[in-house]
Formats: structure tokens, C-alpha cells, sequence
């Protein structure tokens, strides 16, 4: 007899109120990273209840209390990717005996009517699965996987389910057998791939999908992989050709989307990649009013926090750095003094550096007339001078234009790894941000006309 290893409560001399258990017993004879993970799920995202060490048998088991029935998930590996994830649905006294293999998994002995719908679900959709989630090891393209997406799309609309009896479930599965579907179709657009789909590459199954249609009510946010389901589908239009795909604004990412608590999502991803506080309270004062849940007003808040102590950390000193210009005079960042400097490191064979040039450009313009200096640092190495040189002239750059032959002393001073780098120092020669938003986010200009009115 397997023993069962508890995740989170032994199943000896229960009280009272615990006799509403789940008990999950299984074996994991797949790769794992030393344990077995429950997860529930929480605003689209998993977040985990407990943690079996399997044996030497390979079983684990758990016993838990569900918050409250619905969908949840157990797994190994990293709770930001669906690779190596199932998911079960659970209430109150249910059992689950499982046997994870290879590829899969397969139920054994007394499990729900619920679960015996999802294991049905599971391995109609286990060749889309393993070539949308498993990218690495499938090297699977839009090539192969959008006809076997019209193939299943069409197989999961004929497959009927009966009732189970639970009216709950049988609604939220019907919504979950959609999502899911739309998750396959999410991963493989969203992982790295040999070849990508143009538009007209995209099938009837993709036409059918409107952000909409996914977005009227929270449904995302009871989905394993909401979030980043969500991700993609804001993108699907663009890529599509119904947008601009490399608008990634949050204007852009609101479009469509009908539900208010959905549109608070969107603003904490934007929350997220802030790196002012400025920025933040910018955002907030914009589209704070949909942060509706105490979940999202506890994440906003973390987030503000974290911003405003970037914000009270800078002050420090800048370290100097001397380099010449186009006509070879040796300039240095203390020559400045007076002004707000920000600096912007860049090079000729940048692709994302030449991107923000036409956003640098306006920003200038918008900037005449205040203190403001604009200094731009190419690290460009040495045998491409005369190509930074014409390039400088061909684009018609404004501002102050250093050369710095490949990553010297300002890559090492400021711990510049990678490339566009934009930095704001005041008009005293301290450091404002060594890692400032780009000029393509609002949150530059407003961090420069701040610092310019002191």
C-alpha cells in the first residue's frame, strides 16, 4: 500500500470541522523539482496551498479545506508557467486519485463526476497542450499547431458533456473548456518559435475571438492562466492587423476590454513596469478608479510603495564620466551643472535604441526652452566612429552627442548591461534615476519637467 505523504494536515482523529476535506492521493512519476504543489487560483494566477515531498514510491498526497469550490491546480516547477501544471476541481469531500505519467495524467480508482470531466477535457486537448505549452521540446509552429487548433476547435463544439450534476461546475466548465482552448492558442503566440504567422496566416479559429466576448465578466480571473491569457489577447487585434503592434499602451490594452475589475488588471500590469513614482501617481490619478478589489488595492499600494522609495533612495552624487564629441571635444557630465541632464546610452546597431529616437526627438522639442539637456553616450565601438558620425547626421539627432568606443567607463560606473539605458541626474549633479523610463512612456517627461521646475 503507497504511503500518503500530507500537504497539509494528517488525516487522524479530524475535528469536526474538518470533516468537509478534499483528499488528494497520487503518484508523480514525471520530472519534478522535489516537491508537488497545490495551487488554487487567485485573479487569474495560481498561488499555492501547500507543498508533498514525494516518496520514494513517487506518492504524495494532500489533505486541505477548499476555500471554496471551484478550479485548482497541482503541479511542480515555477507557478508563473503552466509547464507541468493539471487541473482539477474540488468541493467539499471530494477525492482525487491520480497518476501522473510522461505526457499526462490518468485518474484511478473513486474520483468526482467533476474530475472525470476534466481528465475527459484534458486528453481531448493533450496534442494542442503539449505543442502550445511544451515549446521547447516540441519545436512546434504555427505551421503544424493552427491546423490541429481548427481540428480540435471544431472536435470540442461536437463533444458533448452531460450534466454532473453540479449546476456550478457545469456552467463554469463550459467557460473554462473556452478558455482553455484560447490558453493553447495564447502560448504558442506568446513562447519563443521559428516561425511566426503573418495575418493572413491566421485561421477561422482566431477570426471567431473578440477581446469582448472574454471580457464582459471576470471569468479570466477564475482561469488558472488568466493573466496571461489576458496578455495575448489584448495583442490579438494588432497582430491581426486590426492595430498597431508595437502599441503597447495602456489605451492600446484597455481596448476592448468591458469588464471595470478586468480594466483594474490592466492597470496594475502598467503599475508593474513603472519605475517612477511620478509615473505612478500619474496613473492613478487616471485610472485608479478601477481598482475595484481589496486584492487589487493591496497590490497598487506594494507597488506605490516600492516606487516611492526608489524615489526618496536617489539624491546621490553621479559619477563623472568624460568622452568627445562630433568634433572631438572632450565633454564631460559635470559640464552641466545647472541643468537637468538626462542621458541616453545608446548605439548604430541597436534596434530598440533607434526605436526610441523619433519619441527622443519630440520629447526635445517639447522640452525647448526649460532645463533641460539632452546628452547621448554611443557605445559604438572604436572602428564604427565614422558610422556613429553619419548616422548622428543622416537622423538629424539634436542634443549633445558624446562617443564612448564600446562599453568603457560609464557601462562600468553605472552597471549597464544592456542597451536602451536612459538616466536623469539634477541640476546640482545628482542622481535622479541611473535607470529612467524611455522617452516612448509619459512617465520620462514628467519626471524631467519635476526635477526641471525645482
Amino acid at each position: 500500500m503507497k504511503k500518503l505523504l500530507l500537504g497539509v494536515t494528517a488525516l487522524l482523529c479530524l475535528p469536526a470541522s474538518m470533516k468537509a476535506q478534499v483528499t488528494i492521493s497520487g503518484e508523480w512519476m514525471r520530472r519534478n523539482d522535489g516537491n508537488v504543489h497545490l495551487y488554487r487560483v487567485e485573479h487569474g494566477r495560481l498561488e499555492e496551498v501547500a507543498t508533498s515531498k514525494p516518496g520514494a514510491d513517487s506518492s504524495f498526497g494532500f489533505y486541505f479545506h477548499p476555500e471554496r469550490e471551484g478550479f485548482y491546480v497541482i503541479g511542480t516547477g515555477n507557478s508563473q508557467t503552466p509547464i507541468d501544471k493539471y487541473t482539477f476541481y474540488f468541493k467539499k469531500n471530494d477525492q482525487l486519485n491520480v497518476k501522473i505519467t510522461d505526457t499526462a495524467y490518468v485518474l484511478t480508482g473513486k474520483n468526482s463526476p467533476e474530475n472525470q470531466a476534466v481528465a475527459k477535457w484534458h486528453h481531448t486537448m493533450l496534442p494542442l497542450e503539449r505543442k502550445g505549452v511544451y515549446f521547447s521540446t516540441s519545436r512546434s509552429t504555427y505551421v503544424d499547431f493552427f491546423p490541429l487548433l481548427e481540428t480540435l476547435h471544431r472536435q470540442a463544439l461536437e463533444t458533448k458533456f452531460a450534466s454532473t450534476g453540479n449546476k456550478q461546475f457545469d456552467t463554469e466548465f463550459a467557460k473554462f473548456r473556452e478558455l482553455d482552448m484560447l490558453h493553447y492558442a495564447a502560448e504558442l503566440l506568446s513562447t519563443p518559435r521559428s516561425a511566426h504567422p503573418s495575418e493572413k496566416d491566421y485561421t477561422p479559429y482566431f477570426k471567431s475571438i473578440t477581446v469582448p466576448y472574454f471580457t464582459t465578466d471576470t471569468r479570466l480571473l477564475r482561469y488558472p492562466y488568466g493573466m496571461r491569457v489576458m496578455s495575448t489577447l489584448q495583442r490579438l487585434p494588432a497582430r491581426m492587423g486590426n492595430g498597431d503592434v508595437k502599441d503597447y499602451s495602456i489605451e492600446a490594452r484597455m481596448k476592448g476590454i468591458e469588464n471595470d475589475t478586468l480594466k483594474g488588471e490592466v492597470v496594475l500590469q502598467q503599475a508593474a513596469s513603472l519605475k517612477t513614482y511620478l509615473g505612478y501617481l500619474d496613473l492613478d490619478k487616471q485610472y485608479g478608479k478601477y481598482l475595484l478589489t481589496s486584492d487589487q488595492a493591496q497590490r497598487a499600494s506594494s507597488i506605490k510603495t516600492e516606487l516611492a522609495k526608489k524615489a526618496t533612495a536617489a539624491g546621490g552624487q553621479a559619477v563623472n564620466f568624460t568622452y568627445p564629441d562630433l568634433n572631438g571635444k572632450q565633454t564631460s557630465l559635470t559640464d552641466f551643472k545647472g541643468k537637468v541632464v538626462l542621458v541616453d546610452v545608446w548605439a548604430t546597431w541597436c534596434g530598440p535604441c533607434k526605436g526610441e529616437l523619433p519619441y527622443l526627438k519630440k520629447l526635445e522639442e517639447e522640452m525647448h526652452g526649460q532645463d533641460v539637456l539632452f546628452l547621448s553616450v554611443s557605445v559604438d565601438e572604436q572602428k564604427d566612429h565614422q558610422k556613429w558620425k553619419d548616422f548622428v547626421a543622416s537622423e538629424q539627432l539634436g542634443g549633445v552627442q558624446l562617443f564612448a568606443s564600446g562599453w568603457s567607463d560609464i557601462a562600468k560606473f553605472y552597471n549597464i548591461k544592456g542597451i536602451p539605458r536612459f538616466m536623469v541626474f539634477d541640476k546640482n549633479g545628482n542622481i535622479v534615476s541611473t535607470d529612467a523610463p524611455r522617452p516612448s512612456s509619459k512617465e520620462l517627461k514628467l519626471l524631467l519637467e519635476s526635477e526641471a521646475k525645482k
